[in-house]
């Protein structure tokens, strides 16, 4: 009974947990600036673009300072891009 009850709880601890993994990066010397631009993709999206190049269209930034990516899995992952700048 006890084995039952320990895959169980085994079993839905694996099933419910989630995993975020970030990175943030200055990858220019230009300032940080006021824009902020956010590029997401899904597992299923069929033309799902998460690139910096994505973030700056949609953020109106012509020089990046700062770019995050961050991934989040639960069960499926998600991938959302942050671009600031000017």
């Amino acid at each position: 009974m006890k084995n039952v009850i320990l895959i169980a709880v085994g079993a839905t601890s694996l099933l419910l947990g989630s995993c975020t993994v970030s990175h943030t990066a200055v990858v220019t010397n230009n300032p940080v600036g006021s824009r902020v631009g956010i590029a997401k993709a899904g597992a299923f999206q069929k033309d799902a673009d998460c690139s910096y190049k994505a973030a700056m269209d949609k953020g109106k930034i012509s020089k990046i300072g700062v770019a995050e990516v961050k991934m989040k899995v639960f069960i499926f992952p998600k991938i959302t891009t942050t671009g600031t700048g000017e």
